[in-house]
């Protein structure tokens, strides 16, 4: 056991061996201060002793679980990644303040006092979902490498997402009067040919910057095929799909493929891949000059496919399938989508961009 001893000056000494054999003498101002590093040091050869003879499991580093915990998700997008990295930056700081160091260091008292610190920020209830799911994660990992029994945030339920009013879920989407005003404006072609492709296929925008010629127009069969390459891969397994051409997009495609064999469909000027905040800043202003109130975003021309797409005879399944979304049940499942049968629907959305 690990010694204190109170000096003249009134400081505490401590004297202490860890796990390796070395010695710790260090003083303190206040007995507490002494005890808790003496307890602290001693609790970690206590846990070693008791894991030697099968009593206790193996720990883990919060830091050296994390790593491991990213490792699993490697093959998502890069902006996957970058979410989690952000929740697990927020939770290394947490546990560094709670001096925290091990994962089974982690009670549902911390589980309880960590969700009280991500419940009174400004956060969305979405954005903190995302936050509580990510780090039950990352416990779960740790019961799965067989280092802790239960996961201390079990007690913890998600948040109740606000349903947004009518209002709300307009500013979601361009109606059809933004639409038209928004092509009236004078712009470059080519954010042209970005815009009307966004708005009458509703695809991502990582979707559209992998469009290649060589493999994802098909202008025999007016087909935009979306599918996993070495160089891409799709946000799920469901994203995989044809997209059916509108007239105004198969003559739009027609010229300017001209005698175009392979590269990207849609370049910057030095015939790069064509870049998200360069698209978005260009999104902006021409909503600007168009007299678009609402918040002008890239994503917002997948929403507006999707939303108008109501008003044109697509079913529900076909619409489900179009977006690339996850079927909802084991009939949208087993449901057979053929392309083309759509494609006379899918072309009434010209009408909005003429």
């Amino acid at each position: 056991m690990g010694a204190i001893k109170q000096l003249k000056n009134g400081k505490y000494q401590i004297t202490v061996y860890d796990l390796t054999g070395k010695r710790h003498r260090l003083r303190f101002e206040k007995h507490k201060y002494a005890k808790a590093y003496v307890d602290k040091i001693e609790s970690e050869k206590s846990k070693q002793k008791l894991i030697i003879v099968g009593l206790r499991k193996k720990y883990s580093s919060v830091e050296n679980s994390i790593a491991e915990f990213l490792l699993t998700k490697v093959g998502l997008r890069e902006k996957s990644i970058k979410k989690y990295e952000r929740v697990l930056d927020q939770f290394t700081i947490f546990c560094s303040h709670e001096k925290i160091i091990n994962m089974d260091d982690f009670t549902r008292e911390d589980a309880d006092k960590f969700w009280s610190v991500l419940t009174s920020s400004k956060a969305t209830a979405k954005t903190i979902n995302f936050y509580l799911m990510a780090i039950k994660a990352l416990f779960k990992n740790e019961i799965n490498r067989d280092r802790l029994d239960k996961n201390p945030l079990s007690h913890i339920k998600s948040l109740k997402e606000k349903v947004k009013s009518l209002i709300e879920q307009q500013e979601d989407y361009y109606d059809k009067n933004e639409i038209k005003l928004f092509f009236k404006v004078k712009m470059d072609e080519k954010y042209r040919q970005v815009f009307k492709t966004l708005f009458l296929t509703g695809l991502r925008i990582s979707e559209l910057q992998s469009l290649k010629w060589e493999r994802s127009i098909d202008l025999g069969e007016k087909l935009i095929k979306i599918r996993n390459y070495e160089s891409y891969e799709t946000k799920t397994t469901t994203s995989e799909r044809d997209i059916p051409l509108t007239n105004a997009l198969y003559e739009m495609f027609i010229n300017m493929k001209g005698k175009k064999e392979k590269g990207y469909v849609f370049t910057s000027e030095k015939g790069k891949v064509i870049n998200e905040r360069t698209l978005l800043s260009n999104c902006k202003i021409i909503a600007k000059e168009a007299g678009i109130k609402k918040n002008a975003t890239l994503h917002k021309w997948r929403h507006s496919f999707s939303s108008h797409l109501l008003n044109t005879d697509i079913l529900y399944e076909e619409k489900q399938y179009l977006m690339g979304h996850k079927p909802q049940s084991m009939t949208d499942r087993y449901t057979k989508i053929d392309p083309m049968s759509i494609q006379v629907k899918l072309t009434k959305l010209d009408e909005l961009i003429k």
